[in-house]
């Protein structure tokens, strides 16, 4: 078994010896299956020795990307706005890192709200991308002093990470005492394979970057045994229930845009409240404190 499950396992997350084959492929590869803990109902891929910091480093941007252009942008995309919008008020005269921050969008977002934006992005394209906007970027934490920062973000960077526990390690390092790490990733317990059994969606999520899914009780486990405290977390829709309907009769994604008809903020907010009160939302939001004394 590769080394992340190991590392899992002893964190008490999963038990490999219970795993089961719950889909056969991943979208870009036919080598590597998706198993999960019926337990503890975190989600893995079979294999995480695929991945690795020089993937990331040399990834390039696909063709047709706003950033291929001959002017080069680093668009807000609608979660950049969401983002902004929901945890804006944290960074307030904070010093704040963007961990995988991608092509700036969200730094570009939250502009004159910290009094020191920083993203880390490990992607040489990228990170070349996001300066050349004018943004403060770093390639790995070990650029970032201990103790320098008041809050560090992680939207959708987690299930990406082979080595996530010495991450957040690092990344509690880097934030002073008291401050906060504020996680966003998508939910092993998501209602569109655990409730509605879309075969559609299944065949199209699970993909070869996503090493791990996710639940709120091992994201909490995780932030615990890296030192933090003061752990919340808590599900979110990022996605309407229209784009659940679109994928339940349609079989495709983009139902959010193709019926946008359907879309109003009460119902929304009626769905993801329902939604969260079964644990079947699609995002889990995580904050965590570093201990004032450690």
């Amino acid at each position: 078994m590769h080394n992340l499950a190991i590392e899992f396992e002893n964190l008490n997350i999963i038990n490999i010896q219970r795993l089961q084959s719950f889909y056969p492929r991943v979208r870009d590869r036919d080598d590597i299956s998706v198993l999960r803990d019926p337990v503890t109902n975190v989600i893995m891929l079979s294999s995480s020795e695929h991945m690795s910091s020089r993937y990331y480093e040399e990834k390039q941007e696909q063709a047709g990307y706003v950033v291929q252009e001959s002017i080069v942008e680093s668009p807000s995309l609608p979660d950049d706005l969401r983002r902004a919008e929901e945890f804006g008020s944290l960074l307030h005269g904070k010093r704040w890192l963007d961990f995988g921050c991608g092509l700036g969008g969200l730094l570009h977002a939250m502009q004159r709200r910290p009094i020191q934006a920083q993203g880390l992005e490990p992607s040489k394209e990228r990170a070349a991308i996001a300066a050349s906007k004018g943004h403060s970027i770093v390639c790995n934490l070990d650029q970032v002093p201990m103790q320098s920062l008041d809050i560090i973000t992680m939207f959708h960077v987690l299930e990406h990470l082979t080595t996530p526990l010495q991450t957040l390690i690092q990344i509690r390092d880097c934030l002073r005492p008291g401050g906060t790490l504020l996680i966003e990733v998508p939910h092993a317990r998501d209602a569109l394979f655990t409730l509605y059994d879309c075969e559609a969606f299944k065949r199209f999520t699970f993909w070869s970057e996503h090493l791990v899914l996710h639940t709120r009780q091992s994201l909490e486990i995780l932030l615990a045994h890296a030192g933090f405290s003061q752990i919340q977390v808590s599900g979110r829709q990022r996605y309407p229930l229209s784009n659940h309907l679109h994928w339940l009769v349609r079989q495709k994604p983009g139902g959010h845009d193709a019926w946008a008809l359907l879309n109003s903020a009460g119902l929304h907010s009626e769905y993801e409240a329902m939604l969260s009160r079964l644990d079947r939302t699609d995002t889990l939001i995580a904050t965590a404190r570093v201990p004032e004394k450690q």
